[in-house]
Order: structure tokens, then C-alpha cells, then sequence
């Protein structure tokens, strides 16, 4: 199971390995633990004993173990095995770019098809039947254009396609060191030439105390080799004399020391049998050695191998472990969640919510060696006349080589701060407001009084420009600008900011950037303005990290500008322009004390406190180099059929159209930890989020041409190339490029047919055309006609409408007439009616006389049906007809019948019938009554509207 190794580390003194000199402060570079990822049976699914191991030019692994040869290309696993499963003992990775492998009786090389399948190819054909006989290939290595098998009783060499076989007995021991091609057998130490295939003895058996050879590695110089023997003793060899240095393990025993490697970076790790690694420096100090150190998952180192990025990996006797020693990131402590960090004459003191721990950092490269000094929550640690200060849950203490003693009597302290032009005065910040403290040689710190005026949290405060001005910022209350007396015994003004500017009073910070006081919130950077009392966007920063994301810390340490942004650590240099350096810090993404977080940069490293402990950063060995993406698998499915597909065609590669799912599945083998790769993709879209796992499938895609991108990164800043693979979807085959050519010259087929029927077509509408257009201008003729005809009929629709008007006209003058005429005999029978109450009244004889008289003249006068035959006359000019329609359908009715139906049909009530027909009311209902007799008209229907209809189908017909 991998997981990264979280110890107390200690360093392991051994007696007869020189020590590292002490560095001088400034020279001070504190470099912790590399982080060490386990691999067990559970990872690479094989047997746990591991012999060997190479690396290819892409920086796939190959290791060899008693299942074969594991492949490790950065996300999975491989196995491939000899003919005869035995175990792989040597691998090499050879300048022509092949992996060779040996093992009991085979060997050969490891080829890899175009489907992204490993197999092992062998050469033991090549030699001549009697040589075929050979047992383990304990070591295969490269000298002159040869690639040299070594087993213990001949060495084969590989030219051209052809071997050498070169006796030897008991070749136990071959390396190529210094551009000599030495060997090991039971006499000494030898060096072949392999042209003339001489041996020569450089070291006999007897100067190595008998011992066998267990590493040959480069010396300090290009001159020396150093020899270790399994004994654990450690030769140099320069010049052809062999010097006896020390001892690198205690004991007798015979078998102490199996393996050993130079690294890139100068450093010498030693596998032993029972303790582990020991690590010596590139002027062999000892840096670090032992179980209780290193930790790895066996004690049992069987085989050292350093990769092309500077990573070591170990072969155990149970499990591989690769210790990530070219990372820039190293481990300090691990067993709290770090608040703070101060170094003081040459010791690194830690705040921690367990407590507050030290350690000695004189010794460059030195392991920690932590002391548990004070419990509880502390928060921070600050250098003040030369003490160091804690802040802490339980108030402030002050920490020194003879202990640790407390200041004051109070609780909650965050931190101290000093005070700006004032000599030996500092503020105390607490959970609750401000102290002022003093500092004397003869008293040491002394706590004042609190500062009256402000009970409010003073965690993050800074001290303004004005004297006596302090900034105060308030997780969620916004900010505070305190005016202090010259005392400092209490608040003189006190203001309060919660918007002013602002875009919320929430997670506001303050902190000085080149001599300005900035405010980082959760949308931008402000500063004050004194002028508008407000804040504004401060622009250099807010161009820097944008106006989106939240700027949580900010600390300048010479030319580089540390900051924690949405919960990652990054640095950039000068203004910013230069961009954000963020990737090399990714893994530590989400780790920080939000509001507290520690970051502490040193001349060529940097400290980072986290919730999962203390790590150093070295700056030079930060670097964002970029590895190879590659695409280890595409397979498609069809039904139920699973197909592979080639990786590296020429031309992008056919699907047939009924495929239902693709799969890619992509390493990228050259990353310094695996664990951290991350991968991005894209079909033709925008990329996806960035993601761990190495595989992307995709379902019921519709025909077409598709690309496959995907692109990696590691969390320790490494980036990886874009890898690509084209595909095609084939249609179905009615919409194949075949189909559509078939459909194109069935179309033209068509065409032509069509030409024929339309040239036929052409010869019959000639004669048609001729005689639609004498049939056009037949209809042309009508349609003038038609038109005429519309206007004469238009012409007469206009008159019948002028003679309806006429006729309305009329109907209201005959009807005003009659109205009037009604009223006058009215007033003509009120009159007589007058003249005979008169008449009674008469005194004398004449005039009764006269008044009768003029009573028969009236009567005369309303019995006259002159005027009845003028309203006759007037009334059938109107309503022409009316009266011959009456006399035609009803021809008994009389004259002064038809004259009250004229009247009924104007819609005259019989008060103003009566008077025109000098009759009463009551005689006039009589005479409807019997008028509606005569004509059939229903009880329910009206007269006026019978008569109505009457006269309209008489017009209609």
C-alpha cells in the first residue's frame, strides 16, 4: 500500500563514518525527509522479492522480481515473464533504446507491439547450440557498443545481432565505472578489454580482507573509484592503489552490505541487509542512516536504482519503495498541525496546536530532532531582544535555553507586535483587545495595562503611518482604525469601517506590500484613501491575482512576494508580471490554518506550516520540467466483443459505426511521484477538470472525425505534453463516401432521363403555348369585359345606394310630415272640444250661433281626406308599390284600411294614428284588430314587422 512516511526523524551515529562539519548560519539550508511512497503486493500484483530494475527513455520502470519483469509506466502495472517463468535477475535499458532481461537459463529483450502490449523476445537462439546452456544472467550492462550478459561462468556480448561468449569462472561481480569494464570473480577485481578480451587484475581477493565486492561506484574525482564489500567496508581506488576509509556497518557478519548507487546530486546510498539505506555526502559524511530513519517497508535492501529525474528506488526483499529525493519539497514534521515557525541562534522552534517543539538546524542536512517544550494551543513564535515569544491559548510565554517562563497573568494571546518609533514598548494582541508591554534589561517583558476602548479580537492588526494608528481587521465584523494616546493606556478615536469601498466586511486581512498598507478581501486588494475616506482597488496586486479569488496572506522576503490564494501557496517575483508561480506548491492545496497560515522563506528555502505538519521547500531545486503524455491502451467495444486499437497509426484510424463505447487509457511515465499526476482531456470540447485517474471512456458516440487530447501535471509542479489520437466513426453504410458516389451517379442517371422527358416535354408545351396564349387573350377579352361589367355594376351598386339614401331621406320627411299633420289635428279636435264648453257657456243665442258654426266648419275641415291622399301619395313614393303588393295579396281591404297599415308600418302608435284618422284610440286598436283578422297575423308576431317583410319580399322579387 503506498502511503507517505510520517515520523520523529533521529539520526543514527555511526562511530567510524565521518561527521558533517558544522555550516555557519548564513550557509544554514534546512532540508528535511523526502517523502518515501510504499508499493506492495496489493500495487503491482506479483511476487515481493525484487532483483533489478531499468528505465526506459519515456521513463517507464521495468523491474525484475520472481514473477518476471513488472512494468511500471506511472498508473499501471505489466507483467511479462520468460518462456521458462523464471525469475528476472538483470534488466538495462541500452542505448539503442531496448530493455534487456535475464534470468535462469534466458535472455532476451522486451519489445512492445502497436496495440501498447509488452513482450519478451529472446535471444538465446543466437548462440550456438553447446552455449545455450547457461544458468542465471546475474547482471547485464553496456561497454563499447556491446551489451554484456553476465552470468558466473561466461559473459555473452551482444554486437550487431550476434554474441560473444567469453569464459570466465565465478563472475560474480560487473560494472562499467569510469569508462572501464570491470569484473569480479573469485581471484579479485579485473578489468576487461573487451576487443582483445584481456582481463587484468586491478585489486586481488586477499587486499579486500577476503570480502566479496558488493558496489563499484565513481569516486570524488574522475580518477577514483570507491569499492564497498558485503562486509560493509568501504575502499577507494585511484591510481592504481587501493585505500582502506571506513567501515559503513557495525557487526561481523558477512553479509551487511548488498548494494549500492551514486546519485546525480553527489550523494552515496548504501542498501544493507538488516538496517536499511545509510546515505553518505559527496565527501562521504554520513547524512542519515538506519530503519529507525528511513522507514521503508523491509529492512532488507536488495537493489538501489536512481531514475533520470534523481529518484531513488529500493528493491526489497518484500516490496518496492521509491524515496522521492529529487522532489523540492521535504518533510519535517508530521505529528501537529503547524501554526508558526521562528529560528533563533541555530534553533527552529515550532507553534503547534499540541504544544511548542525545537530543534537544532546547525548541520546542514541534518535530520530534526524535535523536543516537546510547551503544551496546548499555541499560536505563535517571535524574536524579541533576542528572546522568543509565544503566543498561546494560556497567554504569552517567553521560551529560552533555561526553560520557559510566563509573562503576565493572562490568557489568549495571539501575538505581539512591536510598536513603531516607540523604544521597548510592543502591543500584546489577545482574543479581547490590546496590552501594552515593555521590555527592560533588568526586568525583562512586563505587561502594562489594557488598553481602554477596544474589547474586540486583535489578531490581525497593523500599525498605520500616523503615530499611535493602528489598523485592526475583524473576520467578520470588517475593520477598525484605532488612535491611541501617547501612553497607550487608551483609545482616543476608534472607527469603524464595514463597507466604505469595501465589498463586504467578511475575511478582510491587512498587511504592507513596498511600504503601502493593503486590504485583501474575498473580491480584490484595496487601500485607503485619506482624500475620499474610502477604500479602492489597489492595482498592482489586483492585476497580479485578479479580483475573483481571495488573498489570505502576503509576505515579501526579498525580491519574491509569498501569498496564500483561495487555499494555495504560490510566490511571484518584482511586480507580479511575471506571473504567479503556483504548481510546484498543489499538494498543498486546502492544508493551511485558514487565517493562520505559516510561511516562513529563508535565502534558499522556504517553510511551509500546514495542518498535516512542517515541510521544506528548497528554491533551487524548484523546476516545472515537462514529461511525456502518452497513451498506453485504446480499446472499443462492438457487441460484446472488446477490440484493440493501434497507438501509433500514420493516418487516424477507422471505427466501424456500430462501436458502442471507446476507452483511452494514458501515463505518463516520467513524473517524479506517481501519487500526484493528475490528467486533463478533451473530445473536441472544452477540458475537463483536472483529474487522478487515468482512463476516459466514452459512450454512443455518432460518426465523424474526433481528436483525443489529454494533458498531465504532477502536484509538485511537473507538467506533461499534450498526447493525441485521432479517430473515425465510419457511418452506416447508406452514408458511406461509396454510397453517396452511388447515389451521385444514380442521380445523374436521372438527369439524363429527365433531359430526354423534358425535351419531349419542350416540343409539346411549344404547341400548348400557342394556344393558351390565344386562349390568354380570350380570357383577356373577358376579363375587360368582366371589368366593365364590374363597373357598370359598381356605377349601379352607386345609384341603388344614392336612391336607398333618397329613399331614407324621404321615409324621414314623410314621417316628420305625418307627425306633424297628427299633432295639428290633435290641436284642431282640442280646439273644437273648446268652442263647446264655450258654447255651453254662451249667454246669448247669437253666440251659440257663431260657435257652432265654426264647430261644423272644423268638423268639415278634419273630415276632409284631401290631405289623407296627399300622405297617400307622398307615403307610395317612399315605399313604392306597397300599397298595389296590400291590395294584390289582400284585396278586400278598404281604403281606410290600407291607409292605417301605411301608418302601422311607420311605426305610428295609435295615439298618432287616431288624430290623423279624426277616429279615437279605442277605434283604432278596433280596426288593427280586425285589419290582423283579415290578415292572418299571429297573436305573438308584430304588425309593423309583417308588414315589413311584406314589402321586402316584394322588392326581392
Amino acid at each position: 500500500m503506498k502511503k507517505v512516511i510520517s515520523l520523529i526523524f533521529s539520526g543514527m551515529l555511526i562511530a567510524q563514518i565521518p561527521q558533517a562539519q558544522p555550516a555557519a548560519p548564513s550557509e544554514i539550508q534546512i532540508l528535511g525527509k523526502p517523502r518515501i511512497r510504499h508499493y506492495d503486493r496489493g500495487d503491482f500484483h506479483g511476487d515481493t522479492q525484487f532483483w533489478a530494475a531499468c528505465e526506459d527513455s519515456l521513463g517507464v520502470l521495468y523491474f525484475g522480481n520472481n514473477d518476471g519483469t513488472l512494468i511500471f509506466d506511472g498508473t499501471r502495472w505489466q507483467n511479462i515473464t520468460f518462456p521458462n517463468n523464471s525469475s528476472t535477475r538483470s534488466l538495462h535499458f541500452a542505448q539503442n533504446g531496448t530493455v534487456y532481461m535475464g534470468g535462469f537459463g534466458q535472455f532476451g529483450a522486451v519489445s512492445k507491439d502497436g496495440f501498447g502490449n509488452y513482450q519478451f523476445e529472446s535471444l538465446l537462439d543466437l548462440l550456438r547450440q553447446e552455449d545455450q546452456n547457461i544458468e542465471n544472467v546475474w547482471d547485464i550492462c553496456e561497454y563499447q557498443g556491446s551489451v554484456i550478459f553476465r552470468t558466473y561462468n561466461k559473459l555473452l556480448a551482444l554486437k550487431n545481432n550476434q554474441i560473444r561468449v567469453i569464459p570466465t569462472e565465478y563472475a560474480y561481480y560487473s560494472n562499467v565505472v569510469n569508462g572501464q569494464l570491470l569484473i569480479a570473480d573469485a581471484d579479485g577485481l579485473k578489468v576487461l578489454e573487451l576487443s582483445s578480451i584481456n582481463f587484468s587484475t586491478l585489486v586481488t581477493q586477499e587486499e579486500l580482507d577476503g570480502s566479496e565486492i558488493s558496489s563499484i561506484l565513481p569516486g570524488r574525482n574522475d580518477h577514483e573509484m570507491l569499492i564497498t564489500t558485503k562486509k560493509g567496508t568501504l575502499f577507494s581506488f585511484s591510481g592504481h592503489k587501493l585505500t582502506r576509509m571506513f567501515s559503513l556497518v557495525g557487526g561481523q557478519s558477512e553479509y551487511q552490505l548488498i548494494t549500492g548507487i551514486k546519485s546525480k546530486n553527489e550523494i552515496y546510498y548504501f542498501g544493507t541487509l538488516n538496517d536499511q539505506i545509510i546515505s553518505l555526502d559527496k565527501n562521504l559524511n554520513l547524512l542519515e542512516s538506519g530503519k529507525d530513519y528511513w522507514a521503508l517497508q523491509d529492512n532488507t535492501v536488495l537493489k538501489l536504482f536512481e531514475t533520470r529525474k534523481g529518484n531513488v528506488w529500493a528493491l526489497l526483499n518484500n516490496g518496492l519503495d521509491l524515496l522521492n529525493t529529487s522532489s523540492a519539497s521535504t518533510i519535517l514534521f508530521e505529528e501537529a498541525s503547524v501554526f508558526d515557525v521562528e529560528i533563533n541562534r541555530n534553533t527552529l522552534y515550532m507553534a503547534t496546536n499540541q504544544g511548542v517543539f525545537k530543534s537544532t538546524v546547525s548541520e546542514n542536512r541534518k535530520p530534526l530532532n524535535m523536543t516537546h517544550l510547551l503544551e496546548g494551543q499555541a499560536w505563535s513564535l517571535q524574536s524579541f531582544e533576542g528572546k522568543v515569544l509565544c503566543g498561546h491559548d494560556r497567554g504569552l510565554f517567553e521560551i529560552s535555553e533555561t526553560g520557559i517562563t510566563r509573562i503576565g497573568n493572562i490568557t489568549g494571546v495571539w501575538k505581539i507586535i512591536k510598536i513603531a518609533q516607540q523604544q521597548n514598548k510592543y502591543l500584546v494582541c489577545t482574543y479581547d483587545g490590546l496590552i501594552l508591554m515593555e521590555y527592560s534589561d533588568g526586568e525583562g517583558f512586563v505587561l502594562n495595562q489594557k488598553i481602554a476602548g477596544f474589547n474586540e479580537s486583535g489578531r490581525d492588526i497593523l500599525q498605520a503611518e500616523g503615530e499611535g494608528v493602528f489598523w485592526v481587521c475583524h473576520g467578520y465584523k470588517g475593520i477598525y482604525r484605532l488612535k491611541l494616546d501617547k501612553s497607550f493606556t487608551r483609545v482616543l478615536a476608534l472607527e469603524h469601517f464595514r463597507e466604505k469601498g469595501l465589498p463586504s466586511p467578511f475575511n478582510i486581512n491587512v498587511f504592507k506590500w513596498q511600504g503601502k498598507t493593503v486590504f485583501t478581501t474575498n473580491h480584490g486588494i484595496f487601500q485607503f484613501n485619506e482624500s475620499t475616506d474610502l477604500f479602492e482597488p489597489f492595482t498592482p496586486l489586483n492585476q497580479a491575482f485578479g479580483q475573483e479569488k481571495n488573498v489570505r496572506k502576503i509576505i515579501e522576503a526579498g525580491n519574491k512576494t509569498w501569498f496564500v490564494l483561495d487555499d494555495m501557496l504560490g510566490y511571484f517575483e518584482g511586480d507580479g508580471s511575471g506571473g504567479l508561480q503556483l504548481d510546484p506548491f498543489l499538494e498543498l492545496k486546502g492544508s493551511f490554518n485558514r487565517g493562520l497560515e505559516c510561511i516562513y522563506p529563508m535565502h534558499q528555502s522556504v517553510l511551509i506550516g500546514t495542518t498535516e505538519g512542517l515541510f521544506a521547500y528548497d528554491l533551487n531545486a524548484l523546476r516545472q520540467t515537462e514529461n511525456q503524455t502518452v497513451l498506453t491502451k485504446v480499446t472499443f467495444r462492438v457487441g460484446s466483443e472488446i477490440k484493440e486499437a493501434i497507438l501509433n497509426a500514420a493516418e487516424p484510424i477507422s471505427l466501424p459505426n456500430n462501436v458502442s463505447d471507446i476507452t483511452f487509457e494514458y501515463a505518463v511515465p516520467g513524473m517524479s511521484d506517481p501519487e500526484t499526476v493528475q490528467f486533463r482531456y478533451r473530445l473536441s470540447q472544452a477540458w475537463s477538470e483536472w483529474d487522478a485517474q487515468p482512463v476516459k471512456q466514452y459512450e454512443q458516440l455518432n460518426p465523424g472525425k474526433y481528436t483525443f487530447e489529454v494533458g498531465s501535471r504532477s502536484l509538485l509542479g511537473e507538467t506533461g505534453t499534450i498526447a493525441k489520437y485521432a479517430f473515425r466513426i465510419m457511418p452506416v453504410w447508406y452514408k458511406t463516401n461509396w454510397a453517396y458516389l452511388a447515389y451521385a451517379c444514380m442521380g445523374g442517371l436521372v438527369l439524363l432521363s429527365f433531359r430526354k422527358l423534358i425535351k419531349a416535354k419542350i416540343s409539346r408545351e411549344k404547341t400548348l403555348t400557342q394556344q393558351e396564349e390565344q386562349e390568354k387573350r380570350n380570357l383577356l377579352e373577358l376579363e375587360l369585359e368582366r371589368i366593365k361589367l364590374a363597373s357598370e355594376k359598381e356605377k349601379i351598386e352607386l345609384e341603388k345606394q344614392m336612391l336607398e339614401q333618397d329613399v331614407v331621406d324621404k321615409s324621414k320627411e314623410l314621417t316628420n310630415y305625418t307627425m306633424l299633420l297628427a299633432k295639428k289635428r290633435e290641436l284642431i279636435t282640442n280646439i273644437k272640444e273648446a268652442l263647446k264648453d264655450l258654447k255651453k257657456s254662451a249667454r246669448t243665442e247669437a253666440n251659440r250661433t257663431s260657435i257652432r258654426e265654426i264647430v261644423r266648419s272644423i268638423n268639415m275641415h278634419l273630415n276632409d281626406e284631401e290631405y289623407l291622399k296627399v300622405f297617400e301619395t307622398n307615403f307610395e313614393r317612399v315605399h313604392k308599390d306597397f300599397f298595389d303588393e296590400l291590395k294584390a295579396n289582400f284585396p278586400d281591404l278598404s281604403p281606410k284600411e290600407l291607409r292605417l297599415c301605411a301608418l302601422v308600418r311607420m311605426n305610428l302608435t295609435n295615439k298618432d294614428i287616431a288624430p290623423i284618422l279624426n277616429i279615437s284610440i279605442r277605434g283604432v286598436e278596433t280596426a288593427r284588430y280586425r285589419i290582423r283578422k283579415r290578415l292572418s297575423i299571429d297573436h305573438d308576431e308584430n304588425m309593423a314587422s309583417f308588414l315589413d317583410k311584406l314589402a321586402d319580399a316584394n322588392q326581392e322579387g
